[in-house]
């Protein structure tokens, strides 16, 4: 199964860019793969459910025998993946044609059941925490944590501690270089590609680490003890 995801990764990884750069050869096609319940937006959210699921096995394999803090760490990560996994598709509300009910048709500027597009008192919820917020822990994630885990060692124990994955040099290289480039597209909808980036990196790097007893497929699943 590793193999198999980490080709599947490589793969989109590649396809990823190429979708942007329809925006310039067939724009009609772009507007396609990035549209709302479209093909991007699917995928992304696939993802994010697939590293969700992944790191719920392994917590299942594990259970307590790693102590309490293992055990709280994965599984609120585990939640905030189903988390964006249910934020990306606004909860299933058009797949089942559920309405949204009063407060979001007020707060929500697309009148979705979802708070990534919560407008209140004409502050952008979208702008302050899932924009800058998660800029900078994103950032400091993939440009960061890979020195200081390796240069500081109560880092390294704390991350070792909880099997918080480290992304490997060469896949923050390639995330940045794909952004960059995503960047260029003139057009506010290539968030949609730069978020299935980030769901592609994010599960290439929980099954291939820098840290590799962290990895989701074939780690060490046993208590240290």
């Amino acid at each position: 199964m590793e193999e198999t995801i980490k080709m599947a990764t490589q793969i989109l990884l590649v396809l990823v860019p190429l979708a942007g750069l329809t925006f310039f050869i067939e724009e009609q096609l772009y507007r396609t793969l990035i549209r709302e319940d479209g093909w991007i937006e699917y995928l992304t959210a696939m993802l994010l459910l697939i590293t969700c699921l992944l790191l719920v096995a392994k917590v299942v394999a594990i259970g307590n025998t790693r102590g309490r803090l293992w055990l709280v760490a994965n599984i609120l990560l585990a939640l905030g993946l189903f988390f964006g996994f249910g934020e990306e598709l606004s909860w299933g509300q058009r797949i089942f044609d559920v309405q949204s009910n009063d407060f979001f048709r007020k707060y929500n500027a697309q009148g979705e059941t979802n708070l990534h597009n919560l407008m209140i008192d004409g502050i952008k919820i979208n702008r302050w925490i899932f924009s800058y917020a998660f800029t900078i822990l994103f950032g400091c994630y993939f440009l960061l944590l890979l020195q200081m885990y390796t240069k500081i060692e109560f880092v390294r124990k704390a991350v070792d501690g909880i099997d918080l994955p480290v992304p490997r040099a060469s896949q923050s290289l390639l995330f940045l270089a794909i952004t960059m480039i995503i960047m260029l597209i003139p057009d506010g909808k290539k968030w949609e590609l730069w978020e299935c980036l980030f769901a592609i990196t994010l599960l290439s790097v929980f099954v291939n680490p820098h840290n590799t007893n962290a990895k989701l497929v074939g780690g060490s699943h046993v208590s240290d003890a």
